[in-house]
């Protein structure tokens, strides 16, 4: 970590020896597997990148997290490009990065299974990683005296949680142009709204915004129930 002073506030912030070492291990990984399958070398660079921009997600780390967004997609494009010489860059483009929202390069792949599921994998950005401070606890709070027990079971634990997702919320909200992602019609605080997953926990999916999409609480019944009554 280093520290730095800017108009007698003190910052927090990844050091540039740790930056360069985080980078130096994901260039590694991805020079070493030059033939590996797009789907399995998301699945060795996704734990780095959430490790790591996890660790550093309480202090000032999104111009970071930018920076090193920007030096994995050069990675990647690079990885990507000597993987098919002959190819121009508008197929090796369109091979390995993918549209999703606002979003024209995402690196990701759908892959087939069989039994006869699809599920598409995309590389994690940091950038995504909310940044949350550490939340000051009163000098007072004693965890063993009973009369705080209900400030060290809100005050720290809720505050966190809700700032985390609405700031994910805000991101998916924005990736979607803010419309629904059923019926794509506008998502405003007047209209009850939920998220779900595009690819479930269960099948390696992750809770950054870029696997959300947000929709009305009503849109997937009706879809649903006009689906049954066209049949």
């Amino acid at each position: 970590m280093e520290l730095a002073q800017v108009q007698r506030q003190l910052l927090i912030k990844p050091s540039k020896a740790n930056i360069m070492a985080h980078l130096a291990k994901l260039r590694e990984v991805i020079k070493t597997n030059k033939a590996i399958k797009q789907v399995n070398l998301i699945g060795l660079l996704n734990p780095i990148l959430r490790g790591w921009a996890n660790y550093h997600s309480h202090v000032v780390a999104k111009k970071v997290f930018n920076q090193v967004d920007s030096e994995v997609w050069t990675m990647l494009w690079r990885w990507a490009v000597r993987r098919y010489p002959r190819k121009g860059k508008r197929w090796v483009k369109d091979r390995y990065f993918k549209v999703r929202g606002s979003r024209q390069w995402v690196f990701s792949t759908v892959e087939k299974y069989a039994d006869g599921k699809a599920r598409e994998y995309i590389l994690l950005k940091e950038s995504d990683t909310p940044i949350v401070r550490h939340i000051k606890i009163k000098a007072a709070a004693n965890p063993h005296d009973p009369n705080w027990d209900e400030y060290s079971s809100s005050a720290g634990a809720r505050k966190c949680s809700n700032q985390r997702r609405d700031e994910r919320s805000y991101r998916v909200w924005r990736q979607q142009g803010g419309l629904c992602s059923v019926c794509h019609k506008p998502v405003t605080k007047d209209t009850p709204w939920h998220s779900r997953h595009i690819v479930k926990l269960a099948d390696g999916g992750t809770d950054a915004a870029v696997n959300l999409k947000i929709y009305h609480l009503r849109c997937p019944r009706d879809q649903q129930y006009a689906n049954v009554k066209e049949v």
